[in-house]
This record gives structure tokens, C-alpha cells and sequence, in this order.
């Protein structure tokens, strides 16, 4: 059964409890938040990453008070940094930040209306989708199923099977598993992946390095392209999380504050 992880601010809390009803009722598990850890412990974190790794989508519900809400924008960052469809549902006017360039989907209340939208794009309940179920194992709360999830990995990127994807997802593992050995397994398959005869993807869906990359709009409407391994080498401080740089558009010269996710990126 495939998950769906839907993020939204505890004001929107009537409306998700209806989209979550309706995703439910169609037969997707959604995962919820645990009582334990809190967003102040410090593992947090890795069970919200986690889930998101595990899930076959995302859905954010966007207002006014999940404009506010710092982890409602660390949910979007991670599932686009890993590729994840993303669907944004807007329940009042509150303004995109500038890296979100993704159709939206109007949601009103009642919020149970939303889900008809939702199941013409989300994968399907009952999906077999190979990236899919490499996600699902490499979130797996067993440590010999991440392990077989790397191997997998391996698999995948010698047939040259969703390159960016597996990479991403390796380089997540590498530096952020609970355990030693599954991280040293991680490194070893990328290591063999990204010597510099690697064979490119003989089916690419993104451009090589496509993890790296994010695109920005200015307010001008304009659209620049950055590299994480360059703008988070120039930030300030180390932090896990939200990193809020300051950039300039290169059609325009407008200078934006954006937020992203520079963790990895020492």
C-alpha cells in the first residue's frame, strides 16, 4: 500500500483530517505524526526525512499558517530534493516561496472536494513502481532492509536506472543512517557509481548532477538555475535544515533571499 505524507499547519488541521479521510477511503495509507519524537528533540528530524524517503508522494496543504510554519517548507525542500511528486494544494493567497515552480492545485472547504484532484496524480495505491519500492526499503525501520535497498541500488544504477534518484537517496544514507554498516555500504556502491567512467543513464528522466541543482523565480517572473555544491559552500553557517542565502537572478540582477536545504554540502 502506498503512503502518502501530507504536511500542513496545525490551523489547517480540519481541512487535512478531511483530505486525509478521503486519501484513506481510496486506499493509500498517510502517515502521521508521532507523539514521539517532538519537532524539539533532536531525532526529529530523521523521522520526518525518513517518512517523506518512504512515501510515494507529498501533499501540502498551503496557507497563511503554513507559510509560517518552518517544517512545512523543510517538507518541500526534502521531497523535491529526492525527487518526490509534489503536489501543492493552496487554500488561500499566501504567496509560494521562489523555489517552488510546480503546478497548484485550489482547495476550499470542504477540503474532502480536494481528493479527486489528489488520485488523478498520485501514484497509484497499489503501485509496484521499482524506484518506489527501493524508497520504501530504504526507509525501512529494519537495518537488513536498508542494506537490501542499497543493493538494489547497485542494481539500478547499472542498468542505469533512475541515476539521480538512487544517488540522492545513497548520498541521504551515507550520511544520515542510524548505522554504521548500512552508511559503509552506502559510500562503498557510491564510490563505484560515480567514478568518472560511470556509464550515463541510457533512459535519462533528469539531467546528470540534477540532484545538485534547484531553480529560483525572482519577483521579476524570471527563472535562474543554482548549484547547491557552489551557493552552500558560500553560506554562512552550518545548519540542518532551512539555509536562507542571498542570490541574484542572472537575467535581471535581482538580488532574493531563498531558502534551501544545505545539509550535505559542508
Amino acid at each position: 500500500m502506498s503512503t502518502i505524507f501530507l504536511s500542513s499547519a496545525s490551523d489547517d488541521r480540519a481541512c487535512a483530517d478531511q483530505v486525509r479521510q478521503g486519501l484513506e477511503a481510496a486506499g493509500y495509507s498517510v502517515w502521521r505524526e508521532p507523539d514521539y519524537p517532538t519537532p524539539t528533540d533532536s531525532s526529529y528530524p530523521y523521522v520526518i526525512e525518513n517518512a517523506i524517503l518512504g512515501s510515494a508522494a507529498v501533499v501540502v496543504l498551503w496557507s497563511q499558517g503554513a507559510a509560517s510554519f518552518p517544517w512545512v517548507k523543510r517538507h518541500m525542500l526534502f521531497a523535491q530534493r529526492f525527487f518526490k511528486p509534489l503536489l501543492l494544494v493552496k487554500l488561500d493567497e499566501a504567496s509560494l516561496p521562489s523555489t517552488m515552480l510546480v503546478d497548484t492545485l485550489s482547495g476550499t472547504e470542504p477540503c474532502g472536494d480536494i481528493v479527486p484532484q489528489l488520485l488523478s496524480r498520485l501514484p497509484a495505491p497499489d503501485s509496484t513502481d521499482s524506484l518506489l519500492m527501493f524508497c520504501e526499503l530504504a526507509a525501512h525501520q529494519y537495518n537488513h532492509k536498508r542494506k537490501e535497498a542499497i543493493d538494489r541500488a547497485k542494481e539500478m544504477l547499472q542498468r542505469g536506472e533512475h541515476r539521480e534518484e538512487v544517488l540522492a537517496i545513497l548520498e541521504y544514507l551515507e550520511r544520515n543512517d542510524l548505522l554504521d554498516g548500512v552508511r559503509e555500504k552506502a559510500r562503498s556502491v557510491l564510490q563505484q557509481a560515480t567514478q568518472p567512467n560511470t556509464a550515463p543513464s541510457t533512459t535519462p528522466v533528469h539531467p546528470r548532477d540534477a540532484r545538485h541543482l534547484f531553480d529560483v523565480r525572482c519577483q521579476n517572473g524570471h527563472i535562474t538555475r543554482f548549484d547547491r555544491r557552489d551557493v552552500c559552500s558560500k553560506r554562512r553557517e552550518v545548519m540542518r535544515g532551512l539555509d536562507e542565502l542571498v542570490l541574484k537572478c542572472s537575467t535581471c540582477g535581482v538580488k532574493m533571499a531563498v531558502e534551501i536545504d544545505c545539509e550535505g554540502y559542508e
